[in-house]
Formats: C-alpha cells, sequence, structure tokens
C-alpha cells in the first residue's frame, strides 16, 4: 500500500514539474526583446527576420495567412508579445504559444475588406459564361477548383492525424486562446479562413500573345490583369497578369503576378509577384517577390529575396541577397549578401557578407571575405578582412588593415616602457592580435652646454654652463602577434619616430626607425609585462656644431654608419622592457 501511494506521489509530482516547465518556456518565448523598424514591408519577409534574429519559430500556412500584405512597425527594445499585437493589429492574425512555436491563424472576424471564404468557394457554378465573345471557354477555373477540393479533403485527413497526437496541454492552451486543436495550416474554421487574393485571381488561363496602348486597352480587354502571356507588347504602358516568355513595352510593364522569361521596357518594369529570368529597364525594375536571374537599369532595381546579378547607375536594393550587386552609387541589402557588393559610393547590409568593395565605405553586420574601401569600413564580425584608412568591429578572427583600427573587443592595450634611446615611453595598441595600430610618446634629458649670448667686457674667456634639455618624440607603427600559449605571445612590430632634439620642434629630418620583437608573459587578468631586443636605424640630417659628429645625439654606439647625400644613416641593437595595462 505504502509502495502504491509513493508511485502515485511521483507520477503527480513529475506531472507538476512538467507542467511547470512547459509554462516557464512558454512565458520566456513572448516575453523576449525585440527591436523592429519597417515601413511598408511585407508581413512574410518581418516574420522570417523574427525567426532569423530572435530563434523564434512560426506556425501557418502561406496559403491563410497574408504574408504578402504590406505592414509598418516600430518598436525597439519590447517584449515579444507587445510587438506581435501591434504587428498583427490590421492583419487580421491572431497568435498562441503552443509546444515553443508561435502558432498563427486568421481571426474569425475578417477584416473590413473582406474577400470571398472558402463556404463561397464551394458555391461557384460548375461553368463560367464568358463575358467577351474572343475569349473561348475557360476550362482552367473547373479544373482549380476540383483541385482545391481535393486539397480539403487531404487536410481533414491531416487534422484528424494532428488531433489524435496534440497534448492535453497544447489542447487546453489553444482552446484558451481561441483557437481550434490544430495549426493553422490544418485548421478547417470555414468562418476563419480565408482565400488568398492570389489563388482567387490566378482562376484564369494563359493566352499565347496579347498587344495593348494602355492599360486594358488591348486583345486581351478587361481580363488583361489576370491573363498569363507567352509573348506580350505594351506599345505604351501595359498591365498584365503574368509572363511566361518575352515582354516588351515602350514605357512600362506591369505585371499582377509572375514574370518568367525576358522583360524589356523603355522606362521600366514592375513585377507584384516573382522573376525568374532578365528584366531591362531604361529606369527601374521593381520585383516585390523572389528575383532569380539578371536585373539591369539605369537608375535602380528594386526586389524581395534575389539571386541574381543587378545592375544599376544609381543603386540596388533588395531584401536578402545572393549573387552580385553593382551600383553606380550604392547598394543595400535588407538582410544577408551572400555575393558581392560593388558601390562607387557604399554599400550597406544588415546580416552577413561576402565582399564589398566601395570608394567611401562599407557597413555590414557579418563579414565572411572581405570590405575594401577608402575611407571606412565596419562589420559587427570579421572573419576575412578589412582594408580601408579606418576599420571598426566588435569582434575579429580575421585581418583589420587600416591606419586606425578599433575593435571594441581586441587587442587594445596602454603600456610603460624605457629603452636606451627613448628613456622613457607611453604607448597605445589598438585594433585585434593580427593586426593592430602603435601611438608611440617617448621623451628623454641630456646635460647640454650652454655658451653665453655675448662675451664679457674683460676680454675673458666666457664660463661655460650646463643645462638639462629635453628631447622627446612621437611615433605611430602597426603591430601583429604569435600566440605561445594562453599566457604568453610575441609582438611584432615596427615602429616610425620622429625625434625633436633639444627643442621644441626639429624641423629636419630626423627619424627613429624600430622593429622590435617583445616576449610578454601576462601577470594578471588585465596586466603583463614585456621585454626583447629592438633593431634601430636613425635617419638624420643634423648637422650642429655642439656635436661631435653629424646626426642625432640619440644613439649610443654604431654597429654600421652610412652618409647618404646630405643624410646620416646609423645602425644599432638596443632593448625594450615594459609593463602592459
Amino acid at each position: 500500500m505504502m509502495r502504491t501511494t509513493r508511485m502515485r506521489l511521483s507520477v503527480i509530482i513529475g506531472i507538476l514539474l512538467s507542467l511547470a516547465w512547459a509554462a516557464i518556456g512558454q512565458a520566456s518565448l513572448l516575453q523576449t526583446r525585440v527591436t523592429l523598424r519597417y515601413q511598408q514591408e511585407k508581413l512574410g519577409a518581418i516574420l522570417h527576420h523574427i525567426s532569423d534574429h530572435y530563434d523564434v519559430r512560426f506556425t501557418y500556412s502561406s496559403h491563410f495567412i497574408p504574408v504578402h500584405q504590406s505592414v509598418s512597425i516600430q518598436v525597439e527594445n519590447v517584449l515579444l508579445s507587445t510587438a506581435l499585437d501591434r504587428l498583427f493589429a490590421e492583419t487580421g492574425v491572431v497568435y498562441a504559444n503552443i509546444g515553443g512555436q508561435i502558432v498563427l491563424k486568421m481571426s474569425a472576424a475578417p477584416p473590413k475588406s473582406e474577400p470571398p471564404q472558402l463556404s463561397q468557394l464551394n458555391t461557384l457554378p460548375k461553368s463560367v459564361k464568358q463575358t467577351s465573345p474572343i475569349h473561348p471557354p475557360n476550362e482552367r477555373e473547373l479544373a482549380l477548383i476540383e483541385q482545391m477540393q481535393r486539397e480539403l479533403a487531404l487536410v481533414e485527413q491531416m487534422q484528424r492525424e494532428r488531433n489524435q497526437s496534440l497534448s492535453t496541454i497544447e489542447k487546453r492552451d489553444m482552446m484558451s486562446a481561441g483557437l481550434s486543436t490544430v495549426p493553422p495550416e490544418f485548421d478547417l474554421d470555414k468562418d476563419a479562413l480565408l482565400l488568398p487574393p492570389q489563388r482567387r485571381d490566378m482562376i484564369d488561363e494563359t493566352r499565347m500573345a496579347q498587344i495593348s496602348i494602355l492599360p486594358f486597352v488591348g486583345t486581351n480587354a478587361l481580363r488583361s490583369a489576370s491573363m498569363t502571356n507567352k509573348f506580350s507588347v505594351n506599345v505604351l504602358w501595359g498591365v498584365n497578369g503574368g509572363v511566361d516568355g518575352l515582354e516588351v513595352g515602350g514605357f512600362l510593364n506591369h505585371l499582377r503576378y509572375d514574370m518568367t522569361g525576358v522583360q524589356v521596357a523603355g522606362f521600366g518594369n514592375a513585377v507584384a509577384g516573382d522573376v525568374i529570368g532578365t528584366q531591362i529597364g531604361g529606369l527601374f525594375n521593381i520585383s516585390e517577390g523572389q528575383t532569380k536571374g539578371v536585373q539591369v537599369a539605369g537608375i535602380f532595381n528594386v526586389s524581395g529575396n534575389t539571386e541574381a546579378v543587378q545592375v544599376a547607375g544609381v543603386f540596388n536594393h533588395s531584401q536578402e541577397f545572393a549573387g552580385v550587386q553593382a551600383g553606380g552609387l550604392f547598394n543595400i541589402s535588407k538582410g544577408k549578401a551572400d555575393g558581392v557588393q560593388v558601390g562607387t559610393l557604399f554599400n550597406v547590409a544588415h546580416g552577413k557578407t561576402k565582399n564589398q568593395l566601395a570608394l567611401l565605405f562599407n557597413v555590414a553586420r557579418d563579414v565572411e571575405v572581405g570590405q575594401l574601401s577608402m575611407l571606412f569600413n565596419s562589420a559587427r564580425h570579421l572573419k576575412g578582412f578589412q582594408m580601408a584608412l579606418i576599420n571598426t568591429s566588435d569582434t575579429v578572427s580575421g585581418l583589420p588593415l587600416s591606419l586606425l583600427t578599433f575593435v571594441k573587443k581586441g587587442y587594445n592595450r596602454i603600456e610603460f616602457s624605457a629603452g636606451e634611446a627613448l628613456y622613457a615611453n607611453l604607448g597605445f595598441k589598438m585594433g585585434a592580435r593580427s593586426f593592430y595600430n602603435i601611438f608611440h610618446f617617448g621623451a628623454r634629458r641630456d646635460e647640454a652646454t650652454i655658451m653665453p649670448a655675448t662675451p664679457p667686457s674683460n676680454g675673458e674667456p666666457a664660463d661655460e654652463q650646463t643645462e638639462l634639455l629635453l628631447t622627446w618624440g612621437l611615433g605611430y607603427g602597426l603591430g601583429t602577434t604569435i600566440g605561445l600559449g594562453k599566457r604568453a605571445l610575441i609582438n611584432l612590430e615596427a615602429v616610425a619616430i620622429h625625434i625633436n632634439e633639444q627643442e621644441n620642434w626639429t624641423r629636419e629630418l630626423n627619424l627613429l626607425n624600430q622593429f622590435r620583437l617583445l616576449f610578454d608573459v601576462r601577470t594578471g587578468r588585465h596586466t603583463s609585462i614585456f621585454a626583447g631586443p629592438v633593431a634601430n636605424m636613425m635617419i638624420s640630417r643634423l648637422n650642429r656644431p655642439q656635436y661631435d659628429a653629424p646626426g642625432s645625439m640619440i644613439v649610443p654606439y654604431t654597429l654600421a654608419e652610412r652618409t647618404i647625400e646630405d643624410a646620416t644613416l646609423k645602425l644599432w641593437v638596443g632593448f625594450q622592457a615594459g609593463i602592459r595595462f
């Protein structure tokens, strides 16, 4: 009896823990902090962005959820639940957190502009009367209706299987949220499921050819917007359903659905669906769906997810991009740019990118191959290389080459050191272990003989006086490291220092060049000590009477000396040691 009671108690505790764990997991998902900034973007693209950047899984059917509807949202660091409430405010979409995923469906109350429902679909006549004598009987409508009825039967079967697999907790949560006990893609509530516009309008046929002068003034007449043509000619401006072949327009081609083939226009091409093929526009090309192929325009190309070569006189703009973007001024990808961006002024990729080349600057989230510009490169994480006057990043596992390198989580050090040329030195190192910039300041004091400005009046020799005079230098250099384990490394550095010798500023050439081989050992979390040999080369045009020999007086000894025209070159090996923070 006691053993049975213990077993029942263990089962109850296990169930309670499972319920608590499920509740915590579901609550934490909707409490994720998100930042969304979109202006008239497709709902499907926004959902895809949230999934990629915040690891949120959505379950829905694109046949029922209006993924092509344009919405706007501006929120920063808010709960996911708050962001979704605002995002779906005008779409009629409702959601629930079920089994670690966000399940979407259409609200039982349809939007103001209510499209036909599935219940209306079953009442469609078996034949459609022709409204124009130039069109043959439309058999595609009947075939599409039969296909959709077969789909409904398949969905009913999937619904029954899904209901059997749902747990009690999932069913309870879905019912409390006003949802049926199946995901939206299997939900057959005919009062809630809406037939998408593209499925309604595509109940039509494909024609061999059409000719039009203006929208709806042509051989397809009022049915132009729902017809797909193999060959289409628009003398001025044409509006058609789709193209599966070739379309040529004097000014503008406008398609409500997809374009497969070639589209050429004097001014521009606008496609509300997908583009597979080539678009050539005198001024612009616009594709609201996916684009695969080539886009060439005099001013700009705009597309959704793109796998293409885009060439434009001014700019290219895409959602996610793979291929080549070549813009006369700039290129922008709102997602990842898996290819090459080439712009005269700048390139921007809000996601990952491979290659960016521009005259002024490049900006990307993550860089896999490289960024090359004259002025500025910026990335969150750098795996490849950066080359510009200024490079910035958060983290680096590649090579940033620049005069100024700023890495938020990089190799940033302040050091104090001593050497035989300049006795006291202060250095700043900024960049990554693979490549960093060095800014150097050093100084020393030396005794100098000072002769009086005027000799004594009695004709006797003037008394010599000594004074400590300051010699100081400013320098810049580059360096890299070689790891020797967790607590030690080697610094290889090249530094050039201008020496101002016993005066405020020396105008003559007086340059100390150093190549340093320093061994660094970490002594604490933020400190290390270093020491090592330094190869010195002093090039100087100083030739002052108070010096015993031409050249700089900071040279302690020489291993080799040579005079080149009016400059003296001296070589020696020294030593440097200090502490870093």
